[in-house]
């Protein structure tokens, strides 16, 4: 498989085949449009099936969905609290195409093609919510994290869900670089959901890069 085929790339080559999925969870139904090239094409992965469980918001949280993939966080979470508002990002121009059409959250939501928060600088959030990007790298994990922190108001909080095979004990010690309180949500089945509060105003640059 080609580099450019992986999901966390910005334009997949993999042919497009887009199929439509349905999924329950959180007490919310819908129908979800996937396609190659994305992550969990077939369908709600496990991991985020746990995040979705987990996640708690304030009634009118400012959100943001970082590796948005094609939406299915914010149409759920969207949908469980009425008056959030939602911002998705995501590198993967395909899973922001599909993203625009399975949110339907009216001007509750915007989904924007962004490596990070790049196409939102100025950004603050209550919560940031993370399925990390595993097979891009832990230089990419690792500067999500630190993203995310930035771009959080003082008592806003990222969740975050990584298996413990793909890092999350190192994953644990790397977070607490940038927030005072990395606190264990969740584990099932190996997944662990991590609720990071307090970031921190000032961290080095080897936090950061290391």
């Amino acid at each position: 498989m080609s580099g450019n085929s992986h999901y966390f790339t910005a334009s997949p080559e993999a042919e497009s085949r887009p199929r439509s999925v349905h999924l329950k969870v959180r007490g919310v139904e819908l129908e979800i449009l996937t396609d190659s090239g994305v992550f969990a094409k077939r369908g709600l992965d496990f991991g985020t099936r746990v995040l979705l469980e987990t996640v708690t918001l304030p009634p009118q949280a400012v959100v943001v969905d970082l590796g948005c993939g094609y939406g299915v966080v914010a149409a759920v979470l969207g949908r469980v609290y009425p008056e959030s508002r939602w911002t998705l990002l995501d590198v993967n121009e395909r899973a922001v195409a599909l993203a625009q059409r399975n949110v339907r959250l009216g001007d509750r939501a915007r989904v924007l093609v962004s490596d990070g928060f790049a196409a939102v600088p100025d950004l603050r959030a209550d919560a940031v919510l993370l399925n990390p990007p595993i097979r891009a790298g832990k230089a990419v994990v690792y500067r999500l994290f630190a993203e995310s922190a930035e771009h959080l108001r003082p008592d806003g909080a990222l969740w975050v869900v990584i298996h413990k095979k793909h890092g999350a004990l190192s994953a644990r010690e790397r977070l607490a670089a940038w927030f005072g309180d990395v606190a264990l949500a969740e584990r099932e089945s190996g997944y662990h959901v991590f609720c990071c509060r307090h970031p921190r105003a000032e961290r080095t640059n080897s936090d950061v890069l290391t």
